[in-house]
């Protein structure tokens, strides 16, 4: 999502999420903040974290949510994980799963958005914005004065020129990943699985679920192993073949 429109986005964006013109929390939550709520307040450890999000037991029941996204019904997991994988880059937040980040993007916006969880790989990049590090605070891209900062690079630069400087990759993947964070606190980037639709098999689920779980380099074992299986497998065959062919040529011998 290119996030259009820099001024109207500062005003019914950033500052609408935000509760600068004093609106309501709860009127920019995703459709499943019903459920998500109680979780919150009710679920959370004694010893609760300085990052406030659902406990691990109840991301796990959250994950089987079934949800329209990208046109398609899914686990609510499989939305999850993508989402993080593509701000964040990696399938975990500092131990928390992608469950349980979406969930608290969802509920607590005001505080996740301290968070340093946007990926800006691209130094300079990073220095145009002034960024420490290779992760921004979703609050670090937005200034008071400037606004969005994005569209303020280049801005001694002619017409033309600022607005390549604006549409390289690295800039484009930032402002996606800044859009994406805006409509999930909007409750625009997925919706709940209509009454009237035929819900997914429990068994896919849970396929599906164990498939976004499963380290990557799971898969490269199982595919060695597999690969390993059929070399030694096709060598036994030849061999097989080798003493049969022998066995034939003795028989005809006597």
């Amino acid at each position: 999502m290119r996030v259009e429109s820099r001024e109207r986005k500062e005003e019914s964006g950033w500052k609408y999420i935000w509760g600068r013109d004093e609106c309501c929390l709860w009127s920019i939550l995703s459709p499943l903040s019903t459920l998500l709520l109680p979780l919150l307040f009710f679920s959370l450890p004694s010893s609760a974290r300085s990052i406030q999000t659902i406990n691990a037991d109840k991301a796990r029941e959250v994950a089987r949510e079934q949800i329209i996204w990208n046109g398609r019904l899914c686990p609510f997991s499989t939305f999850a994980l993508d989402f993080l994988k593509t701000v964040y880059g990696d399938n975990r937040y500092k131990g928390l799963s992608p469950e349980q980040v979406v969930c608290g993007w969802i509920l607590r916006p005001e505080i996740w958005k301290e968070e340093p969880m946007i990926h800006i790989p691209d130094e300079n990049l990073r220095q145009q914005l002034q960024i420490t590090g290779e992760y921004a605070k979703f609050s670090e891209l937005f200034d008071d004065t400037l606004g969005y900062k994005l569209n303020t690079i280049g801005a001694d630069l002619p017409e033309r020129m600022r607005q390549l400087a604006r549409e390289t990759p690295a800039a484009i993947s930032l402002d996606e990943k800044v859009g994406e964070i805006i409509l999930l606190t909007k409750g625009e980037l997925f919706h709940p699985r209509p009454d009237d639709m035929q819900p997914l098999p429990a068994w896919r689920v849970e396929v599906e679920i164990l498939w976004n779980n499963t380290p990557y380099w799971v898969f490269m074992i199982l595919i060695a192993v597999a690969v390993a299986i059929g070399l030694a497998a096709s060598r036994w065959h030849k061999k097989w073949l080798a003493c049969e062919s022998s066995y034939r040529q003795f028989s005809c011998c006597e």
